[in-house]
């Protein structure tokens, strides 16, 4: 008798792969399964916390040296696709200036993921709203 060598956990992997494959992009899968830049900082020149009606929490954390973002970390209790959008944020924040961060959209976000089904947009709504109130965040505490 031939032993199946089949590892059930392997094959019902690759099955969720395939099926993630036909709905999310590459690069979404990619930030949800191995996301970047996530945690919490201690004393952040500005930061913020949003909890989204779908129940996800997002924070965005930033260090800004010269109106510049040097440093930036999010944090989410959320699905795979809110830490694809936390990912993404931190990807087009750092670096960038005030200014050229408080123009990001959700639609930047959704772009740089290269898309999101139509049920995922409130992810980008969620993260583009809370990297904007941390912005908002440090804008006061700098000018107040």
């Amino acid at each position: 008798m031939e032993k199946d060598t089949k590892d059930p956990f392997n094959e019902l992997e690759n099955i969720i792969n395939i099926q993630m494959e036909k709905i999310y992009s590459k690069k979404t899968i990619e930030y949800s399964k191995n996301p970047v830049n996530v945690g919490r900082m201690n004393d952040p020149d500005g930061a913020a916390m949003i909890k989204g009606l779908c129940g996800d929490t997002m924070e965005i954390y930033l260090i800004i040296e010269n109106d510049k973002i040097t440093e930036v970390k999010f944090f989410t209790d959320g699905c795979g696709v809110t830490l694809a959008c936390g990912s993404a944020v931190t990807k087009l924040t750092k670096g960038k200036t005030i200014d050229e961060v408080l123009s990001l959209s959700p639609k930047d976000i959704i772009n740089h993921l290269e898309g999101l089904p139509i049920e995922n947009i409130h992810c980008s709504i969620l993260t583009a709203n809370t990297l904007n109130k941390a912005i908002a965040n440090y804008l006061l505490q700098k000018y107040i």
